[in-house]
């Protein structure tokens, strides 16, 4: 029975105008998102790589100088994109493109697009993400919202009833018919955008999942609005107050539950200001941590420890350099101070993630939009990722120039000197974007949110196959 109702629905649903001009309307608009966004996506790629060589070469082409003193020219290093990006590019226009490192000091990334940005540009952020997460959905409540209704009022309903068609059937029949023909309509998009990625970038088997993933979730989370539809349409007289109640679901869960969420987070667990999380950093180098001592009594400590190591009376009678020595001991302990309050502030951003997911009773709009960010690689798990990368790059190519400095100096003197072959011999920052099982890791409370619901869609569609009445 269910399957001659999906037949019967996906012939209605074909043959209705409202389909093929809304879903003509919608590919036209995500095409045009999505072309922009990929080939957007490929020329920054292309510059990124273009840039980093540039800046590489920079580096290794530097005149003969003090080692410490080249470590101080610094390296910039760019954070990779996955093809996936040009679908959601998440939160690259708010993140910084690239990072400086340099000695001393950990930095935070720089260049973000949206700073570029007029402040027009500010009041909406549209993309292909914003098609599939925002504007599909209202194409199902446009074609569903009286589905059941209509055959009420038009008093076909009584007559199936009178036939023995179980609600149920004729319900969840509904259900695979509406999302069979959407999915008939909607593959155009899809075989665009599967074309346009594979044409332009080369695709390995971890973005194939990726894609693979996305389509999933987002197969999920239209049918949570399908489902809602049709059963709001059985449960409600009339088609006015369905699409009323379908409308107010929609506003809700795609505009108000992601402004809400934020504004949770926010007020449950502010960041400090840039000022303060830089001050706070200083202070903790300057007077220590907690049974450290302050940056004095640490630099006498390891001084006498140094002399008493090499068994000298004097700093001046060191065989290496004690400048580079206490230098370098100052940038561990400094380290040690920006790995705590960076651990610290992103603990922060993954609380007020979790936070904001309190809104997911509004609709599941929060939760697919955290699932397609974290697919596409550009959420903060992927961010803390690479800049993780980034700080182990950093502390690798100033450790060396250190060893130089120290290995070509004695006592208190300020002689080394590096050459090009030194800085050649510095390796290229290599960063391979985690799986997309880092995905699904950093998934987990958005998948939870989606399934819940889900299945709260359709058993909210099983319950009003039970109330059904003619």
């Amino acid at each position: 029975m269910i399957a001659i109702v999906m037949r019967k629905e996906l012939a209605t649903t074909l043959r209705d105008g409202r389909l093929l001009v809304l879903g003509l309307s919608l590919f036209v608009l995500f095409a045009g998102f999505f072309l922009f966004s990929s080939y957007q996506l490929q020329a920054q790629r292309l510059e990124k790589q273009r840039v980093g060589a540039t800046a590489k070469e920079q580096w290794n082409s530097q005149s003969v100088k003090n080692p410490h003193a080249a470590a101080h020219y610094g390296i910039y290093v760019f954070k990779p994109d996955l093809p996936s990006a040009a679908i959601d590019p998440g939160l690259t226009p708010f993140t910084g493109q690239s990072l400086w490192l340099e000695p001393h000091k950990r930095n935070l990334t720089r260049f973000n697009p949206s700073a570029d940005d007029v402040l027009a540009n500010r009041f909406g952020q549209a993309s292909s993400s914003f098609v599939l997460y925002a504007l599909l959905p209202l194409l199902i409540v446009a074609l569903s919202f009286n589905s059941v209704s209509q055959e009420r009022e038009r008093g076909t309903l009584r007559m199936l009833h009178s036939l023995g068609v179980a609600p149920r059937a004729l319900l969840f029949g509904k259900l695979l018919g509406l999302l069979t023909a959407f999915w008939l309509v909607m593959s155009p998009a899809v075989l665009l955008a599967a074309l346009t990625l594979a044409g332009q970038f080369e695709l390995a088997i971890d973005d194939l999942l990726r894609l693979s993933l996305l389509l999933a979730g987002l197969l999920a989370y239209y049918t949570v609005f399908a489902a809602l539809s049709i059963g709001a349409s059985a449960y409600f007289r009339t088609s006015r107050n369905t699409l009323f109640c379908l409308l107010g679901f929609w506003m809700g869960s795609v505009f108000v539950a992601p402004r809400l969420g934020a504004a949770i987070g926010d007020v449950l667990a502010p960041n400090p200001s840039a000022s303060q999380f830089w001050d706070a950093i200083k202070t903790d180098i300057a007077q220590g941590l907690p049974g450290d001592g302050s940056k004095q009594q640490r630099e006498t400590a390891f001084e006498a420890q140094v002399l008493a190591q090499y068994g000298v009376a004097s700093k001046e009678q060191l065989p290496v350099g004690f400048v580079s020595l206490n230098r370098q001991y100052n940038d561990v302990y400094s380290s040690k101070v920006h790995q705590l309050h960076f651990d610290r502030l992103r603990a922060n951003f993954a609380t007020q993630q979790q936070l904001a997911h309190l809104a997911g009773w509004l609709g599941p709009s929060l939760a697919l939009r955290s699932l397609s960010m974290a697919i596409a690689g550009t959420d903060l798990a992927h961010q803390r990722d690479f800049e993780d990368a980034a700080e182990e790059y950093r502390r690798y190519f100033i450790d060396l120039t250190e060893d130089w400095d120290r290995e070509r100096s004695h006592g208190t003197e300020r002689s080394a000197k590096g050459a090009e072959t030194d800085w050649r011999s510095v390796r290229d920052f290599a960063y391979t974007v985690p799986t997309v099982g880092f995905s699904l890791k950093a998934s987990l409370l958005p998948l939870a949110v989606l399934g819940a619901w889900l299945g709260a869609a359709l058993w909210l569609l099983a319950h009003s196959a039970r109330r059904l009445a003619p």
